[in-house]
């Protein structure tokens, strides 16, 4: 049972319509699925809740705002509406959530993971997990005023492309449907030497393959929870052995990150670029509190900014 008393804060102090309300409620039914995208929530400890509510709230901002996903007509209501009777209120929030609860149909999907402090936004089409969170993410480093907090219980977001089993083979799967949007793969190469002059007149690489050719540098970076079974070692291993060698491991100055998460029973993977660093790895909480630090105090740099003077960083 939800906690009344946790039903504020997500949506800056205003109550939740009944159709957020049945959304929250219907996590516990849901699972995390080899195939799924989406993203990884870490939040304050005994706080999941009121994350949950912060996170299904910034997602319906940024799913309209980027994708032109509309929300439920029951959510354009406001604290101040007042319904007509209580029995027109008890419909409509009864069908409100039935219409929560068919989670094929729905682009945002929360599932309350079996740990404290993680939960899990899987996303269906058109939703682009990785351009929604760093959208999050680069408001978050410029936000000015504590008025433009979007979250106070949310740490950090990550990413997922694809979703695998936790096994060797399940992580090679995942990476040969991740990685060659962003890398020329090892096994490519052997190809191209073994019928590469037959088809160089007719061959035309799209825009993912033109960008996997390009020599880049990057860095391979997993996180293991609550597994046992793969050794952090072994992970990047794998997974550098899949890529083309034309393309060197630069832990300190990056082209691309290669993001494996592995939790439990499942692994999950990304590519993000390289200012994912400079984004405190997805950390809204901590970008949120350097940008009120800077607005605050900021400092000679900004000054010599607007006065056109070159400032070394």
């Amino acid at each position: 049972m939800i906690d009344n008393s946790n039903l504020q804060g997500g949506n800056q102090g205003k109550w939740m319509t009944p159709s957020h309300k049945a959304k929250l409620a219907a996590i516990k039914g849901r699972t995390l699925e080899v195939g799924d995208m989406g993203f990884w929530v870490t939040c304050q400890r005994m706080k999941e809740m009121k994350a949950a509510d912060e996170i299904l709230s910034i997602c319906e901002e940024y799913g309209q705002r980027l994708f032109g996903i509309e929300s439920d007509a029951t959510d354009k209501a406001t604290e101040d509406d007042e319904p007509e009777d209580i029995e027109a209120a008890i419909e409509k929030e009864l069908a409100t959530m039935k219409s929560a609860n068919k989670t094929k149909d729905s682009v945002f999907d929360l599932i309350r993971m079996n740990v404290d402090c993680v939960l899990f936004m899987r996303t269906r089409a058109p939703v682009d997990p990785l351009k929604l969170v760093r959208e999050i993410c680069k408001d978050a480093a410029v936000a000015n005023d504590r008025k433009q907090l979007r979250s106070r219980f949310i740490n950090k977001l990550t990413p997922i492309t694809l979703t695998g089993k936790a096994t060797e083979k399940g992580l090679e799967d995942v990476a040969k449907k991740v990685l060659p949007d962003h890398f020329r793969m090892a096994d490519d190469e052997t190809d191209t030497k073994d019928d590469g002059e037959n088809d160089a007149c007719s061959f035309k690489p799209t825009l993912s393959q033109t960008t996997s050719n390009q020599a880049q540098q990057y860095a391979i970076r997993p996180t293991l929870r609550a597994h046992s079974t793969l050794k952090r070692t072994e992970v990047i291993d794998k997974v550098a052995n899949m890529i083309s060698k034309r393309h060197k491991v630069d832990l300190k100055n990056p082209d691309k990150v290669i993001i494996i998460e592995i939790f439990q029973t499942f692994c999950g993977m990304s590519v993000v670029g390289e200012d994912w660093e400079a984004m405190k790895r997805y950390n809204i909480h901590e970008l949120y509190s350097a940008a009120l630090k800077s607005a605050a105090d900021p400092g000679e740099p900004e000054e010599a900014k607007e006065e056109g003077g070159d400032v070394q960083t």
